[in-house]
């Protein structure tokens, strides 16, 4: 991982939790041209499938690559959403792979990727919640509860986001693990990945402020922690992985 604190850097902190159930994967192929995996996996009722995703995904994700990033994005979640069968609780999954001037991202849940350019800030993912109207019209389709910002099953049992890995017993209600994917092109910047423990107190649209003048992908990533952990008081664990985009 050489030239990897240059161009991309890692904050993970257990936050307002008891304990600490994210998982990450930062790996620095190349910098001329920029190539960089990146996976954050946000764990809950434990921290097996979490695991089990930062163990697994980066040899999933490089074998499937042939077939285009988007494709060994679905390919690496579907093998780790079934390898996770047997165990308790999910996570949440956001990745990302940089290939020189493109970057193709992937989700299930509430975390996302945004990429910071001047002034402007474009998320790059897609949000799984019930305030997504679509996912809402597709789990309470399937038989789901709605309690609050929760899925359901009628027992009471649920989550908020509505794709995870895991969290098995959730699919007869619509809970999926098939990620939603794209590609795009690169600007100057910043590149942010970060789980829900950023999202639910910082608005994308705010990053270029909190950003600005700010030189380097350790300073960033220092940065909005900073702002997430100290100013705004995030009550989940936090953890954001920043790409310096030149």
């Amino acid at each position: 991982m050489a030239g990897s604190y240059e161009v991309a850097h890692v904050v993970a902190d257990i936050g307002g939790r008891a304990e600490m159930e994210d998982e990450h994967v930062l790996e620095v192929d190349s910098v001329h041209p920029l190539r960089v995996l990146g996976g954050i996996f946000d764990g809950h009722g434990g921290t097996s499938v979490a695991r089990l995703a930062k163990t697994r995904f980066p040899s999933l994700f490089r074998a499937a690559l042939a077939s285009g990033p988007e494709a060994a994005f679905r390919s690496a979640y579907a093998a780790i959403h079934r390898e996770s069968e047997r165990m308790a609780g999910g996570a949440v999954a956001v990745t990302f792979w940089i290939d020189g001037p493109r970057v193709s991202v992937a989700n299930a849940g509430d975390a996302h990727v945004v990429a910071v350019s001047g002034d402007r800030a474009m998320r790059l993912t897609e949000e799984h919640r019930i305030t997504n109207e679509a996912e809402l019209k597709r789990v309470v389709g399937a038989g789901a509860m709605i309690w609050g910002p929760y899925v359901c099953l009628p027992d009471g049992r649920g989550i908020m986001p509505t794709r995870t890995l895991g969290d098995h017993e959730l699919t007869k209600v619509g809970v999926l693990s098939e990620p939603a994917t794209s590609t795009q092109a690169l600007e100057p910047g910043f590149l942010i990945a970060a789980c829900d423990g950023l999202w639910d107190v910082m608005e994308p649209g705010e990053l270029p402020v909190v950003l600005h003048g700010v030189p380097g992908a350790r300073q960033a990533a220092e940065a909005i922690a900073h702002d997430a952990l100290r100013v705004r008081k995030t009550g989940d664990n936090l953890t954001v992985l920043v790409v310096r985009v030149a």
